[in-house]
């Protein structure tokens, strides 16, 4: 028997010892597969995990607030301006949370639209894609490669023949100087 279709009759049977049995509708949608219900745990996990030293750091804060707030507290003048002092400088901080919790809120329709939902559609073309990408850069730095091997070719042909140049012109030379030497002397 499959190991995933065992896991997944245990599940089934924890779900109907934690729900009752006439009530089947807090269980997950049946045609979920483990994976993709283990992927959305994992998801949420990490969310969460992300979230939760901003939020552990304003409810520190909160509480510290709430005993400076109360007015049942008997305080004395100098407590008083303490608090007042630490509301001071909680407060840069405290509206910095307030604007991100607002542009969270105001992100929302977006982080539900369909165009982010069709992201993970989308992974595996951007993928082929990048790949695609790779390989070609691999081929484009053979090619400058070869290039420039043709061009270091080029480049010693054209001195060498630029150095035979030179010397048929040394000779040529040379063998006008011996004519010229000749035609003297036979005068």
């Amino acid at each position: 028997m499959d190991p995933i279709a065992v896991l997944e009759k245990r599940i089934e049977a924890l779900e109907l010892q934690v729900f009752p049995l006439g009530d089947h509708s807090q269980i997950s949608n049946k045609t979920q597969t483990i994976t993709d219900l283990l992927s959305e745990t994992q998801t949420m996990i990490k969310s969460a995990l992300h979230c939760r030293e901003s939020i552990t750091s304003m409810l520190q804060h909160l509480v510290i607030i709430n005993d400076y707030l109360n007015p049942a507290g008997d305080a004395d003048e100098l407590e008083v301006e303490a608090k007042r002092q630490c509301l001071l400088e909680l407060y840069p901080e405290l509206k910095d949370t307030v604007q991100t919790i607002s542009t969270l809120e105001s992100l929302l329709p977006f982080i539900d639209s369909i165009n982010i939902s069709k992201v993970v559609e989308f992974s595996g073309k951007l993928e082929e894609i990048a790949l695609s990408n790779l390989k070609l850069y691999g081929e484009c730095r053979d090619i400058t490669k070869k290039v420039l091997v043709a061009l270091q070719n080029y480049n010693d042909i054209s001195n060498s023949i630029k150095l035979l140049f030179s010397q048929l012109d040394t000779a040529i030379s040379n063998l006008e100087n011996a004519l010229q030497l000749r035609v003297v002397s036979e005068e």
